[in-house]
Parts: structure tokens; C-alpha cells; sequence
């Protein structure tokens, strides 16, 4: 028998005590299933979970679930990073990662993996390769005072080889008979994006003098698909926003805004959409080829034509919410938006709070320390990426509005300056829809990318 002493008899129950409340308030594991992907068809991915912690012990286990979108086969579901293949489909994927600690206490946490064709986002840039200091158009770019510029993200910044297109296009072009030619062929008829996959005519000398009211314009598009233009029969006006893709906003006055190495006889004029202009019966979406401007006309106008050609592409979601409703993948571009504009945030069930309007410098300003307090690569669009936003079926603002609620009914700025001016910076107006530049003292608020 061992006697203890009173102070002996002390320590020894409060050792016990403290070792019994000690288990009792065990502290749960965090489980963290890292941030959500956007993947390609068929893509290898990897899960990741090995950033889950537990603060007064140790993550014993790990096992993740699929609990949302088409079924795939997880390798490895049991350890912090599994593997599996992506479906071939576009589709929003839901993992939970359950983690158990070392006292058997879990926790979980989900990541959504967005799955789209990556075709370089389906968007061609803008072509623009310098940046404004307020007051001149400069080569050199990294400016403090207006950061994060149009002209250093994209394919123009990345992939800037002008063999076969200017800057981050790239062309193929394409014989009367629908065979693919060599770089420097000094003859087509045809140019294939491919970056959008879409198939372009190449202007004449002499059908790139005609103009036609809207009404006329069927009439052309009859001859050219009765002539079989290279090989194809599916020749159309294009959608609005397939125009402004080949829209070149590098290009000054008086030049017209496309790369006349690849489309010669080219000109600076209106050129017709097959887009309505919801607003108004009597109105179609048109573009302005002398500076990229982009606009409604009066089916009256004289204006030109120039055809396309594709297959017709089918995106059975264009929009995934995030899980926390912040922010929103678009599978049709690959770029992920913040769901409110700046000044506002989401509550849970809308965007609250009073918008943010400055002017270009203060936006370009706001968005470099945006992304340097979050984490991710938050910038301003270029006038390309924000003109795809635009939905022009509305008949009021001119966006989704389930997907961007309480979007401002403003002006939007761009991150791309205007080629003829330094004074003067692209934007978007969610009101009628229109891109154009304006000065950049005027004011408009900023919607975020990355």
C-alpha cells in the first residue's frame, strides 16, 4: 500500500482532473479541401486536402466523397490527394473531404471542380501590347500608377508571336476549296480562328466596297454559300460577340481594327450583326471597324458584311455559382467573376452595400490591392472579356441578372486603353450594352476577373 501526503493527494487529482478535461474539450479537426478548379474535358485531377489540420493532435484519416454532378472514379480516396479523370462533358462537380483526428473527432469541407472545354477560353484577346500612363500610350508596361493593364495578362502578354496573327491571334489561312494553306501563301479566301474555331470570309476588291441595309443582307449570304466559298454551305452573319473577336483594339485611326496581313480589303466602316437589339424592333448590333466602338444601327443603315462560319456549340450551363455564392465560373470563357461589383458583397442571397464608380486609376488602383488582400489574381477586365457579360437578349439591363443581381444600371471600365488616344479607356455600359471608350477622369464602376 502507498500512502501519499496531502500535497501529494492534490497533485495527483488535479493531474487526473486536468487530463479528463483535456479529453473532454478536444479540439475538432479542420478540414480544408483546398479552392475550387475549372478543368478541361477529360483532364487529370488532383484533389488536395493535406492543407486539413488539427490543432491539439493529428489527422488520423482522410476520406473524400463525390456528392454532386457525373459520377467519376476516385483513385485513392482515402489519402489527402486523390486522383481522377474528368468527365468529357461540362459539368460542376461537388467533393466533401471528411477528416478524423486522433480522438476520432471530424469535420469536412467541400470544393467544386468546374468542368469546360479550356479552348483558351473560347475569347481572343484584344490585341492591344502597350499600356497608358494617363497621358501617352507607352510600350513599357508595370506603370504603379495604372497597374495591372489589359496589355500584361492574355495571350498578347504570353503568346505574342505575330507569324500568324498579330500579337495573341492566331490565324490559319484557307484556299476557295476549303484546303489549309502555308503561312505565307500570297493567296485565300478564308481565315480559321484558332482560337474561337471560327471560320471567317476574306473580303475581294470588289465585294469590300458594298453596303446593304439589313434587309438586303440575306441576299449575299445566298451567293456566297451558292459559290461554296471554301468548301462550306453554312455561311452566316455572325453573332455580335463573334464579330468583336476579331476586333483588333490595338489598331489607330484611321486604320481599320483587324490584322490586314491575314483579312486584306478590309475597311474602317460599320459591318452588320445577326444580333436583335432588344431594346428596340428596328435595331440590330453593329461594330464600328475604324476603332472596335460597338453599337446598334437602324436596319436602314448602309453598312458591310462580312460572313462566318461554324458548327454550332452547345454549353448546357453557361454560369456556376461558387459554393459561398461569391463568385462565378463561366464555362462558355473559362474566366471566373466576382458575382457583385466592388463596393457591394454578396449576402448570401444578393448583393448589398453601395457600388464602387472611380475613375481609371483608382479602378486599376483598387483591383491591384484587391488581389494582393485576397490571394487570387483579382484584375479589371479587358474590353473583350467584359463585353462578354453582356446579355444581349434582355430587354432591360443588359446582363444576366439572376447571376449578377443588382448590377449597376453604369458604366463598367475595361483594363484596355484607346489606341488613338491615351486619354481616353475602354467600357462597357450594362444599361444598353455598347462598348466604347471615354475619358478616363469620367467615372464607372468595376466588375473583377480572373
Amino acid at each position: 500500500m502507498i500512502f501519499l501526503s496531502k500535497l501529494q493527494k492534490t497533485i495527483f487529482i488535479t493531474a487526473i482532473f486536468l487530463t479528463t478535461n483535456a479529453q473532454a474539450t478536444n479540439q475538432k479537426p479542420i478540414s480544408n479541401a483546398d479552392a475550387d478548379q475549372n478543368v478541361d474535358f477529360s483532364a487529370s485531377v488532383t484533389l488536395a486536402g493535406a492543407e486539413s489540420s488539427d490543432f491539439d493532435g493529428e489527422i488520423k484519416t482522410y476520406q473524400w466523397l463525390q456528392i454532386k454532378g457525373t459520377k467519376v472514379v476516385l483513385q485513392n480516396p482515402k489519402t489527402a490527394a486523390p486522383t481522377f479523370i474528368s468527365p468529357k462533358k461540362t459539368d460542376s462537380l461537388i467533393f466533401k473531404l471528411i477528416v478524423t483526428d486522433d480522438k476520432k473527432a471530424t469535420a469536412f469541407d467541400t470544393v467544386t471542380i468546374n468542368v469546360a472545354a479550356q479552348i483558351q477560353g473560347q475569347l481572343n484577346d484584344t490585341g492591344i501590347t502597350f499600356c497608358s500612363d494617363g497621358a501617352f500610350n507607352v510600350a513599357s508596361c508595370g506603370i504603379s500608377t495604372y497597374p495591372r493593364q489589359d496589355a500584361e495578362f492574355g495571350r498578347d502578354f504570353f503568346d505574342n508571336d505575330d507569324k500568324d496573327g498579330h500579337a495573341g491571334f492566331s490565324f490559319n489561312k484557307i484556299s476557295a476549296t476549303g484546303e489549309n494553306l502555308p503561312l505565307d501563301a500570297t493567296q485565300w479566301a478564308c481565315i480559321k480562328d484558332n482560337i474561337t474555331g471560327l471560320l471567317w470570309e476574306v473580303k475581294t476588291t470588289k465585294n469590300s466596297a458594298e453596303s446593304y441595309q439589313f434587309s438586303d443582307t440575306e441576299k449575299f449570304v445566298k451567293t456566297i454559300n451558292a459559290q461554296k466559298l471554301c468548301g462550306e454551305t453554312n455561311w452566316r452573319l455572325p453573332q455580335i460577340q463573334e464579330l468583336q473577336s476579331i476586333v483588333n483594339y490595338s489598331m489607330p485611326l484611321p486604320n481599320p481594327n483587324i490584322d490586314s496581313n491575314f483579312f486584306p480589303n478590309s475597311t474602317s466602316r460599320i459591318y452588320w450583326s445577326s444580333t436583335p437589339y432588344a431594346k428596340n424592333k428596328n435595331d440590330m448590333w453593329g461594330i464600328y471597324f475604324e476603332d472596335g466602338r460597338v453599337f446598334e444601327q437602324d436596319k436602314k443603315t448602309n453598312a458591310a458584311i462580312r460572313l462566318v462560319n461554324s458548327a454550332k456549340k452547345s454549353i448546357a450551363k453557361k454560369y456556376v455559382i461558387s459554393k459561398d455564392g461569391a463568385e462565378v465560373f463561366d464555362a462558355q470563357t473559362g474566366l471566373t467573376w466576382r458575382r457583385c461589383v466592388e463596393g457591394m458583397k454578396w449576402n448570401g442571397k444578393t448583393c448589398s452595400g453601395y457600388p464602387f464608380g472611380g475613375m481609371l486609376i483608382e479602378s486599376l488602383q483598387r483591383a491591384a490591392n484587391e488581389a494582393n488582400l485576397s490571394g487570387k489574381a483579382w484584375r479589371l477586365p479587358n474590353i473583350k472579356e467584359l463585353a462578354s457579360l453582356v446579355d444581349t437578349s434582355q430587354p432591360g439591363l443588359a446582363i444576366d441578372l439572376t447571376t449578377f443581381p443588382e448590377t449597376p444600371n453604369d458604366q463598367m471600365w475595361s483594363s484596355s486603353p484607346y489606341a488613338s488616344d491615351a486619354f481616353f479607356g475602354w467600357a462597357v455600359h450594362f444599361y444598353y450594352g455598347s462598348s466604347y471608350y471615354t475619358y478616363l477622369e469620367d467615372i464607372a464602376m468595376m466588375r473583377l476577373v480572373r
